[in-house]
C-alpha cells in the first residue's frame, strides 16, 4: 500500500496517507469509505442500468490503470472488494493478494508503463473468489500475465453489474455457461436467461472474456471501446442525493 501511494493516494485505490509503528502496533492512516461495498449496491438494485454500470466501471478501470502503472497485480478484484465513499467514488481495496509484476529494464520505481517489458508470473496456488478467477489461474499450470487476470476479473464485475448474476461458478470447461461464453455465445446465453443487454456492452464483455489471455482486450483497448466512450452528457448517470442513488 505504501508502494502504490508513492505518488499520493489515488482516488480509486485504497492507499495509505501515513504509516506509524510502535513496539506493538503498525498504524495505517487510510481514506474512510462510508457507503459500504459495490456488491451491496448491485444486490439492492438487482442489476444496474448500463449508464450506472458505466459510471462505476470507468472508475474501476482508473483504479486498475493505477495498479498497472505501479507494476502491481491485484489478483482478488471483485464487487466485494470495491468500497464506495460519500462522494460516489469507488475505491479498490483488499490488497493482501497483490503481487509485484516482474519487469525487464527501465525505471520501475514509480511508473512501469514507460520503456519496460512486462514478464509473466510463475504459477501459484489459485486465489480470489471463485466467480472471478481467470481460467489460467484456475488451472495453475503455466506462467500468467498479472495484468490479464485483473482485466478478466474486471469483466466479471461488469457482467454482474449489467446482468445481476455471475456468468459461471468456475471458469473451466466443466461449466456449460463458461463453454458457451468462450465459444462466443454470451448474448445467446443471456437471451435464454431473459437478461438481454445492449450489443455494445455484450461486445465488450465477449472480447474481455476470451480464454486465451493473449487475445483479451488490453486496458487501453477497453478504455477506447465504444461502450466506454459514449457521450455521458447524453447517456450518463444522473446526479442525485446519496439516499436516492443507493435505492
Amino acid at each position: 500500500m505504501q508502494h502504490i501511494s508513492r505518488q499520493g493516494v489515488h482516488d480509486n485505490v485504497m492507499g495509505v496517507y501515513d504509516v506509524l509503528q510502535d513496539e506493538e502496533y503498525l498504524l495505517m492512516f487510510m481514506p474512510y469509505c462510508s457507503s459500504g461495498d459495490l456488491f451491496s449496491f448491485v444486490q439492492q438494485a438487482g442489476r444496474f442500468p448500463e449508464p450506472m454500470a458505466r459510471y462505476w466501471f470507468k472508475q474501476i478501470l482508473e483504479g486498475v490503470s493505477h495498479l498497472q502503472r505501479m507494476g502491481v497485480c491485484h489478483r482478488d478484484l471483485s464487487l466485494e472488494n470495491i468500497l464506495v465513499d460519500k462522494y460516489r467514488t469507488s475505491i479498490i481495496i483488499d490488497l493482501g493478494m497483490c503481487l509485484r509484476v516482474p519487469y525487464d529494464g527501465g525505471n520501475h520505481v514509480t511508473d512501469v508503463s514507460s520503456g519496460t517489458i512486462r514478464r509473466l508470473i510463475k504459477p501459484l496456488v489459485p486465489c480470489g473468489k471463485p466467480n472471478y478467477i481467470s481460467p489460467e489461474v484456475l488451472k495453475s499450470h503455466e506462467a500468467f500475465d498479472g495484468f490479464a487476470v485483473d482485466l478478466w476479473a474486471s469483466a466479471v464485475i461488469l457482467f454482474i453489474m449489467v446482468v445481476g448474476l455471475p456468468p459461471w461458478e468456475y471458469a473451466n470447461n466443466d461449466d456449460p455457461r463458461y463453454r458457451m461464453v468462450i465459444g462466443g455465445g454470451l448474448e445467446r446465453m443471456l437471451r435464454s436467461w431473459d437478461r438481454e443487454i445492449s450489443p455494445l456492452v455484450a461486445d465488450l464483455l465477449q472480447k474481455m472474456l476470451r480464454e486465451d489471455p493473449r487475445h483479451r482486450l488490453s486496458l487501453m483497448e477497453i478504455k477506447d471501446h465504444p461502450w466506454i466512450t459514449v457521450d455521458e452528457s447524453v447517456d450518463g448517470m444522473p446526479y442525485a442525493p446519496e439516499e436516492e442513488w443507493r435505492r
